[in-house]
C-alpha cells in the first residue's frame, strides 16, 4: 500500500476559532491538493492528535484527540480501539503509552493527554513517534493501523496539530517476524508469542472443514537448549463429537513444519456458529506440557483478520484460504 512520510503532511500551529477542543487543520483533501500530490489513502480511517515539546523540562506532550472511519473489527462491524505510542527507534527509552479503549465505535473520541520524559532536542532531531491503533480483545490485540511522525518539526514549531491517514501493514509485518533492523518498528505485544500459518477450506465434495497446519515461526523457546518441541491441537467448537486433532511433534524447533491436514466434518450451515480452537504446546514427559500460545478462528471470539479469514472460508467454499495469525498468550478455553 503506498503511504507517504509525515514529513509530506501540511502543519498548522493554531487552532480553530470556535474555542472547541479539536485543532483545526488542513483537510485531507485539501493536503493532498496544494502538495499536488496523489490522494491520501484514508482506507484505515484518519486520527487527530497534537504535539508539543517543552524544551526546558524535556517533556514530550501529545494529546490524542480522537480517530474517525477506523475499519471495523467484529461480525456487528465495530471495533474496540485504543492507541499505543511509544517513540522509535529508541534504544534508551522503553516507555510506552497508551490510552484508554473506547468501545463499540469505529469513531473513538480519546481526548487524552500522555507525556514522553527525558526527550533532549538530540531525540526529536534523529526519533519519530509511532502511533499504533489496536482493537481491544479478549484473546491479544488486532491491528487497526499505525502512524510514524518524525519529531524534527518541533525543533522549530513547538506545537504542531495533525490530521492524518493511519497506514496499512507493511509487505513484511503480514508474515513472520521480520529481520533484526526492523524490529525496532513493530509492536512487540502484537507479536510475541510467535506467528502460525493456518489453510482453511470448506469441502462440499466431502462436507467437511479441510485445516491445513502449515507451519509456525518466532515460537518461544521453553527448554534449556534454548528450543521447544512444539505442536498443535485443533478443536472444532461446538461438536457433539468432541473431535480434536493435533500434529506430530517438532523437536528443538522454533520454526516449525507440518504442512499436515486435518478433516472436521460439518454443515456450511453450522460453521456460522462454530469456532476454530488453535493452540500450541511444547512437549514434556513427566509433566504437563507448556502451553506457548493459541487463537481461535470464527465464532464471537474472533475478530479482525481472524474472523475475515472464517468468513472467506464460508463464503468461498472449495478454495484454500491461507493467512498468518499471530498466537496469543491468554490460555484458550
Amino acid at each position: 500500500m503506498a503511504s507517504r512520510s509525515i514529513s509530506d503532511w501540511n502543519w498548522t500551529d493554531t487552532k480553530s476559532m470556535d474555542g472547541q477542543l479539536s485543532p483545526s487543520t488542513a483537510s485531507l483533501k485539501s493536503v493532498a491538493e496544494s502538495d499536488r500530490k496523489p490522494p491520501m489513502d484514508s482506507s484505515m480511517g484518519i486520527i487527530e492528535l497534537s504535539l508539543n515539546y517543552d524544551q526546558a523540562m524535556g517533556i514530550l506532550h501529545c494529546t490524542v484527540y480522537r480517530a474517525k472511519n477506523l475499519i471495523p473489527m467484529d461480525i456487528a462491524g465495530m471495533s474496540d480501539p485504543f492507541c499505543k505510542l511509544n517513540i522509535l527507534p529508541n534504544p534508551k527509552i522503553t516507555a510506552r503509552l497508551r490510552t484508554r479503549t473506547v468501545h463499540k465505535t469505529r469513531n473513538p473520541e480519546f481526548n487524552e493527554n500522555l507525556a514522553f520524559y527525558d526527550i533532549s532536542e538530540e531525540d526529536l532531531a534523529s526519533r519519530s513517534l509511532h502511533v499504533l491503533v489496536v482493537d481491544d480483545d479478549q484473546y491479544g490485540h488486532d491491528y487497526m493501523g499505525e502512524l510514524r511522525i518524525k519529531l524534527a518539526k518541533l525543533l522549530v514549531q513547538n506545537t504542531i496539530y495533525l490530521t492524518v491517514p493511519l497506514e496499512n501493514l507493511r509487505p513484511e509485518q503480514k508474515g513472520p517476524l521480520p529481520a533484526p533492523e526492523l524490529n525496532q518498528w513493530f509492536d512487540f505485544d502484537l507479536w510475541s508469542r510467535g506467528q502460525i500459518l493456518i489453510s482453511l477450506c470448506y469441502s462440499t465434495k466431502r462436507r467437511s472443514l479441510l485445516v491445513v497446519v502449515r507451519r509456525c515461526a518466532n515460537l518461544l523457546p521453553m527448554d534449556n537448549n534454548g528450543f521447544s518441541d512444539p505442536f498443535v491441537k485443533l478443536q472444532l467448537k461446538p461438536d457433539p463429537h468432541h473431535r480434536k486433532h493435533k500434529t506430530a511433534v517438532k523437536w528443538k524447533d522454533l520454526n516449525p513444519v507440518y504442512n499436515e491436514e486435518f478433516a472436521f466434518e460439518t454443515r456450511p450451515t453450522e460453521l456460522y456458529l462454530q469456532s476454530l480452537q488453535v493452540t500450541v504446546f511444547d512437549k514434556d514427559y513427566g509433566k504437563s506440557n507448556d502451553y506457548l500460545g493459541g487463537l481461535v478462528l470464527g465464532g464471537s471470539s474472533s475478530k479482525g483478520q481472524r474472523l475475515k479469514h472464517w468468513m472467506d472460508m464460508i463464503r468461498y467454499p472449495d478454495h484454500r484460504h491461507d493467512q498468518w495469525h499471530n498466537l496469543t498468550e491468554d490460555v484458550l478455553k
